[in-house]
């Protein structure tokens, strides 16, 4: 894999992603989405916390979600392989046999290992009746399965699917199908492309490929296992499409109710928590400015007004990933800065704005 001489930076990578002044992390190729990095332990822990507290599993809604969010992801796939759409090769053994999967995505196998959740093998192929992949490395199976799915459906033309998923072996086995029925979400949730905005945050960066010196030093990829490194913590991590959060949390609330949102945001405000424990700041207004640039940095948006006096904070924000877990991040900064229990109180709570206010008690 070819570095930036200058930061070390995947060039790959570097032209495919462009960091703004507003938070948010913009992918180059159309359709042109947002994207963050995320850290799996994260991700999995937030919604292991949802499952056990509703006491059922919610990884089949996260699949159905994540699926049309795939479909429309195939055509920024495209987009990168110079148009290529498989879409016009007639789906039947003799046109699509299975060495040609496996050749594509043999070819495809680096770039897809760039995004950190493992790295892809066509185990068995047979146009116009099944797909098996396996995924070594595996990480944050659900949006892995639903993604699959949703490029297997776009390819082959089909109304649905269906499949089975598990670990054999340490690897992801997913065995995919043609179905008859579409799912009742069907249509529901689409990627939207975006308009790169500006901002007032600037950051440093590498003078050769333009990408924010901290995040060139922070991130380490390993192609070879499709793995991306946090070298400050340890901590695997992924990259996730901004759109797939909202249509997951909106696929969600819809089939289990609002509940959900308030689950999701303490879970959040908790990982956040523990995961500043060990933290030290000088003061506040340190502790501030690095919180929310390192959010920044990851894609997950930048306040267009932050105000704080010693217990609460006043918000407006319309670059958030998603409002609820943006602010529950924000709560868990302000009781670890006053070690103190807080609340919110929202004014505006709509996918592209949101305002409010999170005190603390005495």
């Amino acid at each position: 894999m070819k570095e930036c001489k200058e930061c070390g930076f995947p060039r790959r990578m570097s032209r495919f992603l462009e960091w703004h002044g507003d938070g948010t992390v913009v992918g180059s190729a159309r359709p042109r989405i947002s994207t963050m990095f995320l850290q799996v332990d994260e991700w999995e822990t937030i919604f292991e916390d949802l499952a056990g507290a509703i006491g059922m599993p919610v990884d089949r809604i996260v699949v159905e979600a994540q699926k049309n969010i795939g479909k429309d992801l195939y055509g920024m796939v495209r987009s990168v392989y110079h148009g290529i759409n498989l879409k016009r090769i007639p789906s039947n053994r003799f046109l699509r046999p299975q060495w040609l999967a496996r050749f594509i995505v043999w070819g495809m196998r680096r770039d897809l290992a760039r995004l950190g959740a493992g790295r892809p093998r066509v185990i068995r192929y047979r146009a116009g009746k099944t797909l098996v992949l396996g995924f070594s490395n595996p990480c944050m199976v659900p949006l892995m399965v639903g993604n699959c799915l949703g490029i297997y459906e776009s390819i082959e033309k089909m109304p649905g699917s269906e499949s089975e998923y598990g670990r054999e072996n340490g690897d992801l086995i997913i065995r995919m199908a043609h179905a008859d029925e579409k799912p009742e979400s069907e249509g529901r949730l689409y990627l939207e492309e975006v308009e790169p905005g500006t901002g007032t945050l600037s950051y440093n960066l590498c003078p050769r490929c333009g990408v924010p010196l901290p995040v060139a030093r922070a991130l380490a990829w390993d192609i070879s296992r499709g793995i991306i490194k946090n070298r400050i913590n340890g901590e695997r991590e992924g990259m996730i499409a901004v759109q797939s959060v909202n249509a997951i949390l909106r696929e969600l609330e819809k089939e289990l109710g609002g509940d959900v949102i308030r689950i999701l945001y303490n879970a959040q405000k908790n990982y956040s928590g523990r995961d500043l424990q060990d933290k030290t700041f000088e003061d506040p207004g340190t502790f501030w400015d690095s919180y929310l640039t390192n959010m920044a940095l990851r894609g997950l948006g930048y306040p267009d007004m932050f105000e704080r006096n010693e217990g609460s904070l006043s918000v407006e924000i319309s670059t958030a990933y998603n409002q609820d877990l943006y602010a529950a991040r924000l709560a868990a900064g302000l009781e670890k800065v006053t070690g103190r229990e807080s609340r919110i109180e929202w004014d505006l709570r709509e996918r592209h704005h949101g305002r409010y206010t999170i005190t603390t008690g005495p």
